[in-house]
């Protein structure tokens, strides 16, 4: 992103052009990693670092604004983009589960499992108060993430009736 953002129309188009683009990232490091959750957990996690780390100035928007963007004018658009989002995450979840190759989660419980401790040393990193650059995290915050998946004991389905 070069200049500073004037309005809050161009901040709010910003940080919703980032979530979007975010999110369909996501998707696919999912997507090729379709039969490998470990994988696609730890591509999750350095997709993260990385992104935050090449997007500093942007991520830095989203931290500030993502509220109050949510409440504004493009709130719409962003709902559908977050919908999209939990759906296909979501499916792949299920996808995982159902196959045996990762707990039975929630998309809530999964998505703070995986990337709390990596917004968290993001927000430091931003703050000028890390070392290292942010990639050089993945490797370590992928393993625990991956690690504290499947610790998770698996939600409760209702049995399907038919």
């Amino acid at each position: 992103m070069s200049g500073s953002l004037e309005t809050t129309d161009e901040i709010a188009e910003t940080v919703v052009t980032a979530l979007e683009d975010y999110q369909l990232l996501s998707i696919t490091v999912v997507t090729e990693n379709a039969d490998d959750p470990e994988a696609a957990v730890k591509g999750l996690v350095a997709l993260h670092l990385n992104w935050t780390e090449e997007n500093r100035e942007t991520a830095t928007l989203i931290a500030r604004h993502r509220n109050e963007v949510a409440a504004g004018p493009l709130s719409e658009r962003l709902m559908a983009s977050n919908k999209e989002y939990f759906a296909s995450m979501k499916t792949w979840i299920d996808r995982q589960s159902e196959n045996g190759r990762m707990p039975p989660v929630s998309f809530n419980l999964m998505h703070a499992v995986t990337f709390a401790p990596t917004q968290e040393i993001a927000k430091l990193a931003i703050a000028g108060r890390l070392k290292k650059p942010l990639p050089e995290y993945a490797e370590a915050l992928g393993n625990a993430a991956w690690a504290g998946l499947r610790a998770l004991p698996g939600r409760q389905r209702d049995p399907v009736s038919r």
